[in-house]
């Protein structure tokens, strides 16, 4: 008898008949777990326009302002890893609003740093918190659906929260062109607050057994060995960090190359970037109504052939330094159109074997996906960038490997099967 199968009946109900929400209902949570799913775009995206701002008056260099991204991602990694667990054995609701909280207060303590060194502490208390978004929106949506009704809840989430993609660069651009760098993070936490409000009004704890045992070592231990020795687990994973990868590539290292080796205003940059976030926002309406007609596993063999499409552009410009923006843009836009086809639909995809630890694996998979994406802004934040062509490969090889994981690895699994 596995140990697994020891932990599996030790949960307690907490919500005696669960019922799926729909109609305005479905809407209004999706629209909120949209909203908690923005903590990324608004703690990472907005702030990317007022790099050298910040970079300015904190005394240092943009680079070491960048690696302060790389903690962000680390402490994402990191908090996904604990927020999984923690939302299995105390509930969903109590650890949104717990990391919320810490959201906007360590939001508050990173506009007030007086060093570099400061700054990427609370960052990375910050990171924490903003794993939130993405965890505990998917542990929430696998309580309720599974399979394609999944795939279709994750990609209306990401809708939601590409809007916000859409609007978080641009006022970042507009405060870092007219205010003082600490209003970026005063509108973080002023959003965190929103949010926090929100949740403690309207969301009704979607979690039907909470699990005891969720954080004991010896539980978490067998769980994910379990979840990591899953094959399809590995497979989907494996495909969603290669994919993230090149987004993280772009946002460790778009600033530099825009804003210092192009030389665009931080106004500029901010409407720049909403034109990525613009594409992903194609990219998951388009998912989200075309998923139940041809199927998950379409939607990514497209995804991951238009992201190694974008990368080949992006690469073939930078090759021939066309020093234009929107050679930057256009390219790794695309690259982010396949991106949102590919995401919600692993994502979905991996947490499919565990309906009984959904917040476990979901936690242990976006630890791996943030520690890759974390270290390939490490790697980046250490080279020089006077042209756009480290940025071009490292989204090349994100999306050919991406590519190969699906063709080589995943498909002819899903075809056996």
């Amino acid at each position: 008898m596995s140990p697994a199968f020891l932990y599996e009946n030790m949960t307690e109900k907490i919500v005696p008949n669960k019922s799926i929400p729909a109609g305005k209902a479905l809407l209004f949570l999706t629209i909120i777990l949209g909203c908690l799913n923005m903590l990324g775009p608004i703690g990472i995206d907005m702030f990317l326009a007022g790099v050298p701002n910040i970079a300015e008056g904190l005394g240092t260099t943009p680079n070491r302002v960048i690696a302060s991204i790389s903690t962000v991602m680390l402490g994402n990694a990191v908090g996904q890893l604990v927020l999984g667990p923690l939302s299995d054995r105390f509930g969903r609701k109590p650890i949104i609003l717990l990391t919320l909280i810490i959201f906007a207060g360590s939001a508050l303590a990173s506009g007030l740093s007086p060093s570099i060194e400061y700054l990427i502490i609370w960052r990375f208390i910050q990171g924490l918190a903003i794993s939130s978004g993405r965890i505990l929106a998917a542990a929430v949506a696998r309580d309720l659906f599974d399979r394609e009704r999944l795939g279709k809840m994750m990609a209306d989430i990401l809708f939601v929260t590409a809007l916000a993609t859409i609007m978080f660069p641009i006022i970042g651009g507009q405060i870092a062109q007219h205010l003082p760098w600490q209003w970026l993070f005063l509108t973080m936490a002023l959003f965190g607050a929103v949010v926090f409000m929100l949740f403690t009004l309207f969301y009704r704890e979607t979690l039907e057994q909470r699990n005891p045992q969720a954080i004991r070592p010896g539980y978490l231990l067998v769980k994910w060995l379990a979840t990591i020795r899953n094959p399809v687990f590995v497979r989907y994973v494996l495909c969603s960090s290669c994919s993230m990868a090149g987004f993280g590539a772009f946002l460790g290292t778009s600033p530099t190359v825009l804003r210092g080796a192009f030389g665009v205003s931080a106004v500029t940059y901010g409407f720049l970037f909403s034109i990525i976030a613009g594409f992903f926002l194609i990219a998951t309406f388009i998912g989200g109504r075309f998923i139940l007609v041809i199927g998950q596993q379409r939607l990514i063999a497209i995804g991951v052939l238009t992201m190694l499409v974008g990368g080949i552009v992006l690469t073939a410009l930078a090759i021939i330094d066309v020093r234009q923006p929107l050679a930057v843009i256009m390219p790794s836009a695309f690259y982010v159109l396949g991106l949102g086809l590919v995401f919600p639909q692993t994502n979905s995809l991996a947490l499919q074997p565990f309906p009984q630890s959904a917040g476990t694996a979901a936690s242990l998979m976006g630890f791996i996906t943030n520690l890759v994406s974390a270290g390939v802004v490490v790697l980046l934040a250490a080279m020089t960038h006077t042209t756009a062509i480290n940025l071009a490969v490292a989204i090349l090889l994100s999306g050919l490997l991406a590519c190969l994981t699906y063709f080589v690895i995943i498909r002819p699994a899903e075809v056996s099967r």
